[in-house]
Formats: structure tokens, sequence, C-alpha cells
């Protein structure tokens, strides 16, 4: 088993990567705090940043600009219900 720390030193796909994937370890904040934000309706890395208590110093933060590309346009397809990215590779159902 990956031990926490090493986990976030190596380069993860944040969109295969389990919820309970360590972004900021010493702060405890995983992946599903980070997609919980955005489903609460915080897009940019500074509102992410200022609703979860991290700062510029804290191990990881760099990782959520990566994060927010791969989840926020996917959380904002979802509650439109519509993706608008095209059809290469989707599993998703819209007809399209």
């Amino acid at each position: 088993m990956v031990e926490a720390e090493e986990m976030v030193a190596e380069k993860i796909d944040w969109g295969r990567a389990p919820a309970d994937t360590p972004v900021c370890i010493d702060k405890e904040i995983y992946l599903r705090d980070i997609v919980q934000t955005i489903l609460d309706g915080f897009e940019t890395t500074e509102e992410v940043m200022e609703e979860l208590s991290l700062t510029q110093d804290d191990e990881g933060v760099n990782e959520i600009p990566a994060i927010l590309d791969i989840f926020v346009p996917v959380i904002n397809a979802w509650k439109t219900g519509s993706c608008g990215m095209g059809c290469a590779g989707c599993t998703g159902s819209c007809g399209g």
C-alpha cells in the first residue's frame, strides 16, 4: 500500500483517482473535499483555498488547479445536463 506522502509526491491522474486520495496531507484535505467545494459552487483555486482554509504554503495546494481543470467542467455539465464537449470517449447518455 502506498503511503499518503508518497501519493502526493507522485504525478496523480486526478480524473481516475479515488475520492480518498490526499491532496493536502497536513490539513487532511482529500480529493472528495475539493470535489465537494466545486459542488458547493466554488470553482476557482482562490475560492477553494479560502473555503478549505488553505494557504499557498500548504503542501499540495499546487494540485488544486489540475483538479479544478478536470472536475469543474464535468460537474457543470452534470448540473446542466449537457456537456458540449463532443462525444469522443464519452460514456454518458446524452444521445449525442
